[in-house]
């Protein structure tokens, strides 16, 4: 039997929306590869994080069709919840890909990682909000993991978007972190990212190929996996 801990991850100011993440404490690794990906599969959340080392911030990520270096919901998910769970600043997790930077500010939660370990996101640019709004998901079954997105307000770096991966078994995201921490560094500037019903994504590329993005989560009720 485990828990998993179920946050909403990319909400808005008020607590809203986001996208689901699940994150399992596994000390020592008890659970196996093999049932790490079934219980993925059944959280049905995209990818599920677990903690290998509380005291090591030690993480990986597990997708239905296996583990991955960095998914945005669940890692800065995991970042809050270590947070939380050791009522102290975290400032790094360690995951398959390498050192993940995590701080907070304010009600943000922000992790930083090299550009190289994210996955590759296709990108379509439309002409106005009224487009990505307009499109609808039985639309999109032969979309290949592409965040299509249009200025908001390009001024502010405000961005409407949203992501269909009906091939990588999500037929739309309602967060996509790592898809707007690349979309930063495409641009080579600051956003923030309205994404599918109502999440809010910030993202900002950094020196080098180093990306971050920040946002707020909320905490769920845990599930109890047999």
């Amino acid at each position: 039997m485990a828990t998993a801990r179920m946050l909403q991850v990319f909400c808005d100011d008020q607590g809203h929306f986001g996208d689901t993440a699940s994150i399992i404490i596994d000390e020592e690794k008890r659970i196996p590869d093999n049932e790490r990906q079934v219980i993925a599969r059944t959280l049905a959340t995209g990818e599920t994080v677990f903690v290998n080392s509380l005291k090591d911030a030690s993480i990986s990520v597990m997708h239905p069709q296996g583990e991955i270096d960095f998914a945005g919901v669940g890692v800065l998910g995991a970042a809050w919840l270590l947070a939380k769970l050791q009522n102290t600043p975290l400032d790094k997790l360690n995951g398959r890909g390498g050192t993940i930077k995590t701080w907070q500010d304010g009600d943000l939660t922000w992790i930083e990682t090299d550009s190289t370990t994210l996955p590759a996101w296709n990108y379509k640019q439309e002409s106005s909000v009224e487009a990505i709004e307009s499109v609808r998901l039985t639309e999109t079954s032969a979309i290949q993991h592409t965040m299509i997105w249009a200025w908001a307000n390009e001024t502010d770096g405000i961005i409407r978007a949203r992501t269909f991966a009906a091939d990588w078994g999500i037929p739309e995201a309602m967060g996509n972190g790592s898809g707007a921490m690349l979309l930063a560094k495409k641009l080579n500037r600051n956003i923030e990212v309205h994404h599918g019903k109502g999440a809010v994504i910030f993202a900002k590329p950094n020196s080098g190929d180093l990306v971050s993005v920040g946002g707020r989560v909320h905490q769920e009720q845990d599930r109890l996996i047999s």
